[in-house]
């Protein structure tokens, strides 16, 4: 997340990329652009934080430079429900990499890829069956997409994935 200020320190606006300086470049033809003096950065765990970081820094602040709703808005909705990766997850998570340090560089590479891969696997596994169950008290892939705040496509897809790693399985 970024925000740009004048010479006084007065906000400008408030916007989230990737690459805050090329993003913020971007905005030269709007008519407060002139006025930037500065561009201050706020780094975030995740796109979605930095969604909600940026959504809030623009109610609470109104910065002549973003609108806040209707056809056009810049922040997006504050998500419906967002659970925090739970504390303790990474506690572990920060261990195991502290256990690696001495190891060498591709041992490690080896030791985090084989982490990834067993976390995608175990939460896309979580996530299927949660959509499972889901399905199974009668609500629609629509009512599914609407509940969770995702596209119709995106529950298809992950549903589908669900179908093929099965096959992949033998199950």
């Amino acid at each position: 997340m970024y925000r740009l200020f004048d010479a006084e320190g007065t906000l400008l606006y408030v916007g989230s990329a990737y690459d805050p300086a090329k993003r913020s470049r971007a905005h030269r033809d709007k008519p407060w652009w002139p006025k930037v003096d500065r561009r201050e950065d706020e780094w975030h765990a995740c796109r979605e934080a930095a969604y909600v970081a940026e959504t809030d820094a623009i109610r609470e602040a109104l910065p002549p430079g973003n609108k806040i709703s209707g056809p056009g808005a810049v922040a997006a909705p504050a998500p419906k429900v967002r659970a925090a990766t739970p504390l303790f997850a990474l506690t572990e998570i920060d261990a195991y990499f502290d256990q690696m340090e001495a190891e060498p560089p591709a041992v490690r590479f080896r030791k985090v890829t084989a982490l990834m891969e067993a976390v995608k696997v175990e939460v896309a596994t979580r996530r299927r069956a949660a959509f499972e169950e889901m399905l199974a008290t009668g609500m629609t892939y629509r009512q599914i997409a609407a509940e969770l705040d995702i596209s119709f496509g995106r529950v298809r897809q992950i549903l589908a994935e669900g179908a093929d790693q099965a096959k992949g399985d033998g199950s």
